[in-house]
């Protein structure tokens, strides 16, 4: 995964890949964890830069639209401060 240019929140399909820009305020890292197209299996993750301001974003060539992904925020655990 490389540096994404910082675009809206969310993923974008554009140039050849997926840009993925993900704001958290108490995050210490996100992850794009990859799956099979069922979703049943995870085939990979790549750690996101940041955060920058909050946000945490790259590009992963070579993804399409249709990929089945989930984010996984790594950081304090603490549902009772929201």
């Amino acid at each position: 995964m490389r540096p994404g240019r910082h675009e809206p929140m969310g993923s974008h399909a554009r140039d050849g890949g997926v840009n993925f820009a993900v704001f958290s305020r108490h995050a210490e890292r996100v992850e794009v964890c990859v799956f099979d197209s069922q979703g049943s299996r995870e085939l990979a993750r790549y750690v996101l830069f940041g955060p920058d301001h909050g946000v945490f974003h790259g590009f992963l060539p070579g993804a399409a639209s249709g990929l089945v992904y989930g984010l996984r925020a790594h950081g304090p655990y603490q549902p009772q401060a929201g």
